[in-house]
């Protein structure tokens, strides 16, 4: 059973390390999970700010949504892991997830795979060279997802059901990933 306070993610938008420490300190107690983006992460400081509330006890997520060559994939999961954080996100490409798997391999962290961006739409994905619907493309890379072993996936609100029937891992096989998603369904 998770802890009231592991319920709620609080995200760190801000443009500060200091302004995070600020909503931290506000928040107290009450709150023992907090996410990073690439705002504050690129903000002097906020990787740094992330290792201190991991050391803390607090989960943190970093939403960095990684891609790149495998190689440079796995060196950062790497360098994540060595932050404490809980989460991080990655690029549901099947390299990107492979590589991200396969270097966490030891520590605590949990790998979420990003679908597809909930900003794209059909025509964004035809414009890039792509041959599928975003719906498409999105449980295809959910399957893969699964395959590969990624911890969860981050999708579009009104994906989150169809990719539950998808990612579901039958028992023993461990608890079914976690599906977080964004987003008010059209």
């Amino acid at each position: 059973m998770l802890d009231p306070r592991e319920r709620l993610i609080v995200a760190l938008d801000v443009a500060s390390v200091e302004a995070a420490q600020a909503l931290v300190q506000r928040l107290g107690a009450s709150v023992s999970f907090y996410k990073i983006g690439y705002q504050l992460g690129f903000a002097g400081g906020g990787l740094t700010l992330a290792r201190s509330l991991a050391e803390a006890g607090n989960q943190v997520f970093i939403d960095m949504k990684l891609h790149d060559i495998g190689h440079t994939v796995a060196r950062g999961v790497e360098s994540v892991a060595r932050l404490g954080a809980s989460f991080l996100t990655v690029h549901a490409y099947p390299q990107t997830m492979h590589a991200a798997v396969e270097a966490r391999a030891g520590s605590k962290l949990r790998i979420l795979a990003v679908t597809v961006l909930t900003s794209y739409d059909d025509a964004d994905l035809a414009a890039a060279g792509y041959d599928f619907t975003v719906s498409e493309l999105v449980a295809e890379r959910a399957a893969q997802a699964r395959d590969i072993g990624v911890d969860g996936l981050v999708c579009a609100a009104e994906e989150a059901q169809r990719l539950r029937s998808i990612v579901r891992l039958p028992p023993p096989s461990g608890p079914a990933p976690i599906i977080w998603s964004w987003g008010a369904p059209s």
